[in-house]
């Protein structure tokens, strides 16, 4: 489990209807200073997860990728927690023509357009990005259109470490048939945590058939290595 820094500095803090946001910087071991983002007092998000964050996109578009000699593919995605604008960045490949990316807190979309946008290449000024601010699980019920390639959540610290308790609803069983829904055959389904989750995997392969726990390992404040773990499931063609 991350522990809060004793050397952290507050830059913002905003009461929510869920809770206080809270965006704040820490020393890393190499002097420089990274960002954290605290909700309701649970650890959220920092720019040192970045390297698993970007994974998270990675291995969902290698997935999807048409193979060699087939029909160019133009890509949809939806990213759902924007974080740091790490993953919805990593999305951006000469092949993903729009990526929906919803986000319920309009802090977090601010700090994306300030603080965070010298490093994640001020990924919402990007045509290609639509920002819909909106709780993520209104969304998954807002229409059953097959529209997507690859759907992506990092909202929480995993299924089961959860930023807030309604959340959890979002990794039942009706929940991944609906995200199985709106994914085009051969379309993958990625969720990131901070800590294993075998039953979530269990479910995830009762959906989709195909489904894998995929271990990063990437350093965190301290510079040493901490492993992530990403779930992934491949919608059949």
């Amino acid at each position: 489990m991350v522990s809060l820094p004793s050397e952290r500095i507050i830059l913002a803090r905003h009461v929510t209807p869920s809770g206080e946001i809270q965006l704040q910087q820490r020393p890393l071991a190499d002097g420089s200073l990274a960002f954290e983002i605290i909700s309701d007092g649970v650890f959220l998000m920092a720019s040192y997860n970045q390297a698993s964050a970007r994974a998270l996109a990675r291995h969902a578009l290698e997935a999807v990728q048409p193979s060699p000699g087939s029909k160019p593919v133009e890509l949809r995605v939806l990213v759902g927690g924007l974080g740091m604008g790490f993953t919805a960045q990593e999305t951006l490949t000469p092949d993903v023509t729009s990526v929906d990316v919803v986000e319920i807190s309009p802090y977090i979309i601010e700090w994306n357009r300030t603080h965070f946008a010298p490093l994640n290449g001020d990924v919402l000024a990007d045509p290609r990005v639509k920002i819909i601010q909106d709780d993520l699980y209104t969304v998954l019920h807002a229409s059953p259109t097959a529209a997507y390639h690859a759907i992506l959540l990092d909202v929480d610290n995993g299924p089961s470490w959860l930023a807030h308790p309604d959340n959890d609803r979002l990794y039942t069983r009706e929940a991944l048939e609906r995200w199985s829904e709106r994914l085009m055959p051969g379309g993958a389904f990625g969720v990131w945590s901070a800590q294993p989750e075998p039953e979530f995997l269990k479910r995830m392969q009762t959906v989709f058939g195909q489904a894998e726990e995929i271990l990063v390992v990437a350093p965190d404040y301290s510079a040493e290595p901490v492993e992530y773990f990403l779930y992934q499931g491949l919608k059949k063609r």
